[in-house]
């Protein structure tokens, strides 16, 4: 299995995800082994080699140390996914970013959310990763057990409009809206050219506040009549 997550350049990115994949490379599975995305990658802290980035908190993107991680931790379960391996804990963001396969990525936060999957295969499996300045490919060699292994999504349903903030201190980060959603993604298994097993995975989004780094609009005055000479009112001229 190998599954390439390509993302737009940041420096801040090159560097989490290229530490993040450092740490995953080489990293052998005996079957039975469950993989901790957090024990695999560590800490995101200085000494770890991390560096500050943009990562989401409370519905909003902000900053802090290891942001960009969930490229890696996205690559590491989606080519889990296509490896058949077993899901034990995947933590979907919280919020729909598109440079994402909607239903198929994941995110972790120390002490919170991690990203774990056990190898159910009869074999060891070996992960080995690339890394560059806008892509992260995580590869995983082992003995095949089906033919085949791919996904099928449905289309988003539970639509959900997102809604808009307005935010005038000095420390306001504006952002975009988008809607939230729900989408159900199956990993389907092939041999011989007939499926032999799915599984069902459902994914809810959140919808993504818009934030305005604005006061926000002030109502249209209402207009005023004007009393006429002979005592009643006569509506505003213009």
């Amino acid at each position: 299995s190998s599954f390439t997550q390509p993302f737009d350049y940041a420096e801040y990115r090159e560097v989490n995800v290229g530490q993040a994949a450092e740490y995953m490379d080489g990293w052998v599975m005996k079957p039975g082994d469950t993989f901790s995305m957090n024990e695999t990658i560590l800490e995101r802290t200085k000494a770890n080699g991390y560096t500050s980035g943009t990562y989401i908190s409370g519905g909003r993107f902000q900053e802090g140390l290891g942001g960009g991680v969930s490229i890696a931790t996205t690559a590491a379960w989606t080519g889990a996914f296509f490896a058949g391996m077993e899901a034990i804990e995947v933590n979907p963001h919280s919020l729909y970013i598109s440079r994402y396969q909607p239903g198929l990525e994941a995110t972790v936060a120390w002490g919170l959310l991690d990203l774990k999957f056990r190898n159910n295969s009869d074999n060891g499996v070996l992960i080995t990763t690339e890394a560059g300045p806008t892509f992260i490919t995580v590869n995983r060699w082992g003995t095949k057990k089906y033919d085949d292994i791919y996904d099928v999504s449905s289309d988003r349903y539970n639509i959900t409009s997102y809604p808009t903030e307005y935010d005038s201190s000095g420390e306001c980060n504006s952002q975009g809206g988008v809607n939230g959603f729900t989408i159900d993604v199956w990993r389907v298994f092939e041999n011989g050219g007939q499926e032999v097993d799915r599984e069902k995975f459902t994914t809810r989004y959140d919808p993504t506040t818009r934030y305005v780094c604005s006061p926000p609009p002030q109502p249209a005055p209402t207009p005023t009549q004007t009393p006429s000479p002979d005592g009643g009112s006569r509506p505003p001229s213009g």
